[in-house]
């Protein structure tokens, strides 16, 4: 009995624990904080000047970026000069070179596309021109390939640095498919025009990349990490290469972008930097109190593009795992019409219901039935990671 007693108490205890659990959703997930965010600096250079403008999500949202779209933005002189941006892409607003002062001081204006037309002003900010790159290189490390930069200033005025990338990369698929299926029956030679192997995919910085000498007696970045390519990567199978884009910072740009990096990169154990406020220089001028996330600066901007070709690197870097299901099947034909449900054998009719991409036919003894070497697309079509469009300034 006492035995019975003592299951029964453990059942009731289990349904218990289970039976009164609910979900927990803290409060910061589901706040719609709608928070305007501004990228960008104002180049005063021979470039463009840039800035994208979005708001902030819920942590729960199924979109990631909400771009501020049909908003006005200007860039302001303190001479009462006035340069308006065009809106290019949706939250992207951009100009042509401004060919400002460097003696000047500039702000951003913003009247963002909402029914009180709210204005957003950065304070005015001294120009802060970037020194050449003296280089960009890399080192190769037991995890990968290391990217770094080097960059000095002989009049010891700069101190403060921050760097951006854009990467862009060749790759293969798995297989090479020669063939491709025609009017839905005939399976014909690919075309120069048609091949699907050879792909290029880019991607731009995240990670806020930063460096100062302000302790140093001469004013030398030494081979500042930029990035690193895990030697198994995808970029680095046939050719990669990146554009460095380095920035002069004011020291209170640079505790901005310092503050910033440790919330969003250095978080996540007991050690780390605890979660701080960050204030930028951007305001609602009706309402001081309204967070605005952005630093906006002013100056000329240095780049340098690199190229790296996997033959420089040890054997066996850059080929990735192929995908699950990456296998090479044979499939045999059937002729039209098809039918459905298809028949539980490989067929070529799975080709022409793009199951399937032909590679190339097998070459019939006397007496075999002809059939077809075929892959999955994600195995076989490059474009479903990247475009065939080779870069103009690809080598």
């Amino acid at each position: 009995m006492k035995t019975s007693a003592r299951v029964i108490l453990a059942i009731v205890l289990i349904a218990a624990l289970f039976g009164c659990r609910e979900t927990y959703t803290p409060p910061q997930i589901t706040t719609n904080t709608n928070y305007l965010v501004v990228e960008g600096v104002i180049n005063t250079g021979t470039d463009s000047t840039i800035f994208k403008l979005s708001r902030t999500v819920r942590l729960n949202a199924k979109t990631t970026t909400q771009p501020e779209t049909h908003a006005i933005v200007t860039v302001e002189s303190d001479a009462n000069a006035s340069y308006l941006l065009k809106e290019i892409t949706p939250g992207t607003y951009a100009s042509a070179p401004l060919s400002l002062s460097g003696t000047g001081k500039y702000r951003l204006r913003i009247i963002a596309n909402t029914n009180t037309h709210t204005t957003y002003l950065s304070d005015f900010v001294p120009v802060k021109n970037s020194p050449p790159i003296d280089s960009v290189g890399y080192s190769l490390p037991a995890n990968g390939v290391q990217i770094y930069a080097n960059t000095h200033d002989d009049g010891n005025a700069t101190r403060y640095y921050r760097w951006s990338y854009a990467e862009t990369w060749n790759f293969h698929s798995n297989y090479d498919s020669e063939y491709i299926e025609v009017n839905n029956r005939w399976i014909n030679f690919r075309t120069l025009a048609q091949r699907i192997f050879s792909c290029w995919a880019s991607n731009t910085s995240t990670d806020v990349v930063l460096a100062s000498s302000a302790k140093l007696t001469r004013d030398v970045i030494y081979q500042v990490p930029i990035t690193i390519i895990p030697s198994p990567s995808q970029k680095i199978s046939v050719k990669y290469s990146i554009l460095v884009k380095q920035y002069a910072l004011t020291e209170d740009a640079f505790n901005f972008w310092q503050l910033l990096k440790k919330n969003t990169e250095q978080l996540g154990s007991i050690f780390d930097a605890q979660p701080s406020s960050i204030t930028g220089n951007i305001h609602n001028i009706a309402d001081s109190s309204e967070p605005v996330l952005g630093y906006i600066s002013a100056g000329s901007v240095q780049q340098k593009r690199i190229f790296i070709d996997n033959t420089v690197l040890p054997t066996g870097w850059g080929r990735e795992n192929p995908l699950p299901g990456c296998a090479i099947d044979s499939l045999y034909p059937i002729y039209p019409p098809y039918p459905k449900p298809l028949p539980s054998q490989l067929t070529v009719s799975l080709i022409y219901y793009n199951e399937y991409l032909a590679l190339m036919p097998n070459v019939p003894m006397p007496g075999d039935t002809t059939f077809w070497f075929a892959s999955r697309p994600a195995c076989v079509d490059c474009r479903l990671k990247g475009t065939v469009q080779q870069p103009s300034f690809w080598k």
